[in-house]
């Protein structure tokens, strides 16, 4: 998918690893939770062996995001945006945007709920979900590391039934004769 300012989201290769764990290793946040490049390159590759989802957001060749996400990874029914990370210098240009877009178009063919979390001090972050549909409904104290909490944020197309129905409906029409 390539928008008209030449921003172009596809799935991540192994070539993208390095460029997406340097984002990581920039970022201030990601060193709260102990996140070197190394680890994160590490994390991603892991990922894309096991053929969990990541997609890059590149422009003229350089990668200035990416994100991980899992159809699934949420309550075994709801996906699950696992990291989400831009570039500092191309902040405020859609590309969080287009990203989160991106996965959440993915996650929402198999199922109407897509989880994330945000930690509690990261405001901004917070700002853009909201921005992009997302409610806080939750909050884990002391998850990753004692005294940094996590808020739990939901972008939903309404409950596990309701989409079950429908998708049984669906199943049902097409193995009619």
């Amino acid at each position: 998918m390539t928008s008209s300012r030449g921003l172009q989201i596809r799935a991540a290769r192994r070539g993208d690893v390095s460029a997406c764990a340097r984002l990581v290793a920039q970022e201030p946040l990601w060193h709260r939770y102990g996140l070197s490049a190394r680890r994160a390159s590490a994390l991603i590759r892991w990922a894309l062996r096991r053929r969990e989802p990541i997609l890059v957001a590149v422009r003229g060749g350089e990668v200035l995001g990416f994100v991980w996400f899992q159809h699934r990874g949420t309550f075994v029914h709801s996906g699950y945006v696992r990291w989400i990370v831009t570039a500092a210098g191309a902040r405020g240009q859609g590309i969080g945007s287009a990203l989160l877009r991106a996965a959440e178009e993915r996650i929402l063919r198999h199922g109407p709920n897509v989880f994330l979390l945000v930690s509690h001090f990261n405001r901004r972050a917070q700002r853009f979900y909201r921005k992009m549909g997302y409610q806080r409904v939750g909050v884990l104290r002391h998850y990753v590391h004692r005294g940094i909490h996590e808020w739990i944020f939901r972008k939903t197309r309404g409950p596990l039934a309701q989409f079950e129905h429908r998708r049984q409906r669906r199943t049902r029409r097409e193995v009619r004769p």
